[in-house]
């Protein structure tokens, strides 16, 4: 216990010693907040939206919103962030002390929050931090649900479920999971209760997934969750697996007659944008029009995307350059971001000293060593194994547990750029998984030791 008093005192010194910053996603959550609040969006260059975007999810914005009514808002969003990640160590500590008791459990928990990543991305005005929270809460209303039988937490869970989906769209499957979950006890098993309330949490997940669908077109006139899932789209099939559809294919003739004849169509999909919003209006217009491109260039080479998607699998698990990017360091591209958005303010620490800027660059430097370095080889020898080990011989929670991470990673690896930062809201569950592996690896060694 007094490891995870220290790893708290390290929590609280983050806290004090060191600040908000902003990246390119924090402006979009924050202009769909200042829509919440004004009524108007208008995004600056280069990207000069005048309709809400809802590239990025709207929940962290409406967490963003609640925040500035307070005087320093970005105070409150760094305890928010720090505490999501903490308390996610303590409903990490709870399933693992389930099964391998205190003292393990303790030593999981605080091997967690111990994790590069979690010091950095709780200072970046971005979902993640939040999103680590409210995965680590699903995983621990599951253990509640399969674990410990406490049936009536499925109420809760379909409408959680369809909540935290508006938080990142790639949780959306973790629904899915639930309503198959809530059909097996209800149907399969015929649980007796509380059957009234599990029909009233289903319809209620139905009416916050839908009114989102209904909200979005609404807003920008696209039917669905965002209005960029095509450009996430040709990001995937164009930009990394290098697709084209057919030359005469009539939304390509579209797209070249727009950007050009004879250029390079593999580039990302802002490159492209621009020209598209210029000719066709809007954000939306634009994102549909690549989004028929990428499925034309999918449905022309299927086998191609088939046989790219496991090595983009394994290109989101290698070297990380995530925090190789002067964006991270103080002493770099932050210093000159550090202005404020709206009442948030960047860079202003509650105890501001040089030391403090000194030490946080450290840190980043240290986490990028991690990333490019050691973090793959966890996932090859460690998060593989037990992802393998669990989907055949775990219990109905861990092996639940294993095929969640699999459809996590391969929403975001299918259908957007596969970067390896976008695991990142999955830690909670390769941790757990590859922890939890590696105390069932050693309790057999040691019985077998026993046993000889």
């Amino acid at each position: 216990m007094i490891i995870l008093i220290l790893v708290g005192c390290l929590y609280v010194a983050h806290f004090l010693f060191f600040w908000i910053f902003p990246s390119t996603d924090s402006h979009f959550y924050y202009l769909f907040a200042d829509f919440l609040r004004t009524g108007q969006y208008t995004a600056p260059h280069p990207y000069y939206y005048q309709v809400p975007s809802t590239m990025e999810p709207p929940l962290y914005s409406v967490f963003l919103l609640f925040a500035s009514t307070f005087t320093r808002p970005d105070i409150l969003i760094h305890f928010v962030h720090l505490a999501s990640i903490f308390v996610s160590g303590l409903f990490l500590y709870k399933i693992l002390c389930w099964y391998f008791g205190s003292t393990i459990g303790l030593v999981g928990s605080v091997l967690f929050l111990l994790i590069p990543a979690h010091l950095i991305y709780s200072s970046n005005l971005v979902a993640e931090p939040l999103a680590v929270f409210y995965i680590s809460l699903f995983f621990f209303l599951l253990h509640t649900i399969l674990n410990e039988r406490k049936l009536h937490i499925l109420a809760i869970l379909l409408p959680y479920a369809a909540i935290i989906s508006l938080h990142r769209y790639n949780l959306l499957p973790y629904w899915g999971t639930s309503v198959l979950l809530v059909f097996y006890y209800l149907y399969a098993l015929s649980i007796p209760s509380p059957r009234r309330r599990i029909v009233i949490g289903f319809i209620l997940s139905l009416a916050i997934l839908f009114g989102w669908v209904f909200v979005n077109y609404r807003l920008n006139g696209s039917w669905g969750f965002s209005n960029a899932e095509g450009k996430h789209l040709y990001n995937r099939v164009l930009h990394f697996d290098r697709l084209l559809p057919p030359d005469n294919n009539p939304s390509f003739v579209k797209f070249r007659s727009i950007v050009g004849e004879d250029i390079d169509y593999f580039k990302p999909w802002w490159f492209y944008e621009p020209l598209l919003m210029a000719s066709l209006g809007t954000e939306t217009a634009a994102s549909h029009l690549m989004g028929e491109v990428s499925l034309s260039a999918l449905v022309h080479n299927p086998l191609q995307y088939i046989l790219h998607t496991p090595g983009f699998f394994l290109f989101a698990h290698g070297d990380n350059p995530t925090y190789h990017d002067g964006l991270y360091r103080y002493g770099e591209t932050m210093k000159q971001n550090c202005t404020s958005m709206g009442t948030i303010e960047f860079c202003q620490p509650i105890i501001k000293t040089k030391k403090a800027f000194t030490l946080w660059d450290q840190l980043v430097d240290f986490a990028d060593g991690y990333y490019l370095s050691i973090h793959k080889y966890i996932n090859y020898f460690l998060l593989f194994p037990s992802l393998a080990f669990f989907l055949l011989r775990g219990g109905r929670f861990l092996r639940l547990c294993a095929c969640l991470y699999l459809i996590g990673i391969a929403t975001f690896v299918m259908v957007e750029a596969p970067l390896p930062r976008y695991t990142y809201i999955f830690t909670p569950l390769a941790w757990l998984l590859s922890f939890s592996f590696v105390v069932f690896l050693g309790k057999l060694v040691v019985a077998r030791k026993r046993h000889t």
